[in-house]
Formats: structure tokens, sequence, C-alpha cells
């Protein structure tokens, strides 16, 4: 007699439940590899975290910017290493970067880093403040400075990580930015141009990570230009700068920059002179709109050049208006009206994820 076909049903669900519940040996063996991936990433965020934390340091006393500017960039960077600690799967603390008699000094001096990272959201990624310091600080003006002031910090980097942890690889090593990218207004009465605006890529790892730094920076870092573009990705909204802005990026490998065209994403979102650009060799990445070093330079090109954003255009020719929708002065509206309020919305939730506090605040050194 045929077994009920019911009773058969139940039987298989038994069966496989006995053989994927958490007593079973294939559900241990897949939360033992969870378990070692997630101590390896958290293991790479601590040895990242402490070495850029002391490279950082070792720059600030070979530079000796006066204490105010020491100050504040080091409480900057303090933060915003602390704060992807507190993102971290397997939440993290200033003690779990730094040893103990370290850790007390620091937070001696930079108490408002120690006491905030888990209540306050950071400007900016580590490398990006780098960059800033380069800039502002070490006077890094032409191409050559900014390569070789950022080739300097990244050789101490790997140094000081081969002593420590010689099975690391470079790519391991969380808050370096693989890419840098810079832009420039060469102005039709002044053949020189403007200074270079740079940009790095985001370094931070994880795609949730990547989602909530992107959205911090929309709302509070980049020109609202950009967070218009990197909110329209998928859109096909670009945003057309005038013919006289350039931009070039570069990937650091090997101890060496080399020149990089931009990826699918900048070239859908940016309508831009990208140098050099001979054919079509854009990479097809995976990667979130927002990640490239392309938003950062050109942000920082659009709030530096007196006169530029008027000239930015948006590619929204959906409907015909009059005045027409695509001005600098639209994308300005739709930013106020809609935009900010829903990336503001979507970078709640996404802090939901990570039971980080929903108040918007944010660190002010």
């Amino acid at each position: 007699m045929d077994q009920n076909p019911r009773v058969e049903a139940q039987g298989s669900v038994y069966a496989m439940n006995q053989n994927q519940g958490p007593g079973s040996a294939a559900f241990q063996d897949h939360s033992r590899t969870l378990a070692r991936k997630e101590e390896k990433e958290k293991f790479q965020l601590q040895i990242s975290g402490n070495l850029f934390i002391k490279q950082f340091l070792h720059l600030l006393t070979r530079l000796k910017p006066a204490e105010n500017i020491t100050k504040q960039y080091m409480e900057k960077v303090l933060h915003a290493v602390f704060f992807f600690g507190r993102l971290n799967r397997r939440q993290m603390t200033p003690n779990d970067f730094l040893e103990p008699s370290f850790s007390q000094r620091l937070q001696q001096k930079y108490p408002q880093s120690f006491q905030q990272y888990g209540t306050h959201l950071p400007s900016l990624t580590p490398y990006s403040i780098l960059l800033q310091f380069g800039n502002e600080v070490a006077g890094c003006h032409t191409q050559r400075e900014m390569e070789s002031f950022l080739h300097e910090f990244n050789s101490a980097v790997q140094t000081a990580m081969k002593k420590q942890v010689p099975n690391l690889e470079p790519n391991e090593f969380i808050f370096r930015a693989t890419v840098v990218a810079y832009s420039f207004y060469r102005e039709p009465q002044n053949e020189a141009g403007s200074p270079l605006f740079y940009g790095a890529s985001l370094s931070c790892k994880g795609w949730m990570e990547k989602k909530i730094m992107i959205s911090i920076l929309c709302l509070r870092t980049w020109h609202k230009a950009v967070a218009f573009a990197v909110y329209h990705g998928q859109d096909n909204q670009a945003i057309v700068f005038p013919n006289e802005v350039q931009c070039q990026a570069f990937c650091y490998s090997n101890g060496a920059f080399t020149e990089k065209p931009p990826c699918v994403n900048c070239k859908m979102m940016y309508q831009v002179a990208f140098q050099p650009f001979e054919g079509d060799k854009r990479e097809n990445v995976q990667w979130p709109y927002g990640n490239c070093a392309e938003n950062e330079c050109l942000s920082k090109l659009l709030q530096g050049t007196p006169g530029l954003q008027e000239r930015v255009v948006s590619t929204d020719t959906s409907v015909i208006h009059n005045p027409p929708q695509n001005t600098y002065q639209a994308i300005e509206q739709e930013f106020a009206n809609s935009i900010e309020t829903n990336i503001t919305n979507q970078l709640i939730i996404l802090l939901q994820t990570k039971n980080f506090p929903c108040l918007l605040q944010f660190f002010e050194p």
C-alpha cells in the first residue's frame, strides 16, 4: 500500500530539518566557516586601524604642524577608524585597535574621539582625511608632490604591516584607497588652469559600510551636484561639466600610480573630459554608485572653483519645461525637495541594521 503523500512530505521536511537544523553537521560547518570569516575580517580591520593611526601620528610628528591642526586631524582619524570598528559585524571598541597604555595616552589627548565614535558620524573616510592633510597642511599642489606624499605613507604602512603580520596581503589593508583621482578647471583666460583637486575611492570594507558612508558623504560632505549624480546613478541622469573640466584617475599598485580609465558607473554619472580616454576600456564594476574617487575630486572642484557650479547641468530631458529643468538651480531644488530627505531616510534605515543611534549627529573636532 502506497504511503500517504502528506505523511511522506512531512517525513521529508523532518529529514531536511534534521540535516540542516542547528544540530546538524552541515549547519555547524557553515557556522564555523562564517565565524572564521568574521574573525578574519575583524583582524584585518584591527590591524588596518592600528597601523593607520600610528603612521598618521608619525606623519604629524615629522611635519610638526601647529598644535590645533595636529589635534583636529588626529581627532578626525581616530574617530573615523573607531566608527568603522563600531559598524563591524563583531563590534569593536578603541581598545581593540590600540594597546592599553597607548590607548590611554591618546584618550587623554583626544577624548572626544573616544566618547563620540558610537554616537556621531564621520564626514570623511580615513584615507580622504589623509588626502585633505596632504593638500592643506603638507602643501602638495602638483600631481608629483601628491603622489610622492601618498607613496611615502603607503610604503610606511606596508613596511610596518610586513613586520607585524607578514602573511597579510597589501590589498587586505582596509583603510588604503586603491584609486586616487584629480580634477581641474582650465579657464580659457588662464592656460595654467586652476589647482588640482584630489579624491580617493571609498577606503572602507563591507557593502553596508560603503552604503552608509556614501549616504553620509552625500548629505554632509559632497557638493549637491555630485550627490544628485550618485542618487540618480541608475537613472541615466548624468551631470554635465563644461568642456574646460578634466578628470583623471590613478590606481596604486606595486608601489606606483598608473593611469586608470573611468569605470562604467562614472561614465554613466558624469559627462566630463576623462583624461586620457582612448577607446572604451571601462570596468564593469560591482561596487555601489559613489564608491569611486571621481566623486570626491569633482565635488572638491565644484566647491573650490567660484562660478563653476552655475555652469553645470543635468541630462534630465524627460519633460520639456520653460524655463529648463536641468539647470544647476533645478538640481539644487531637487536636492532640497526630495533627495536630501530620501537619503536621510535611507541612512537611518542602514544605521538601524548596525544598531547605531538614528539621531544623525556629525562629529566636529
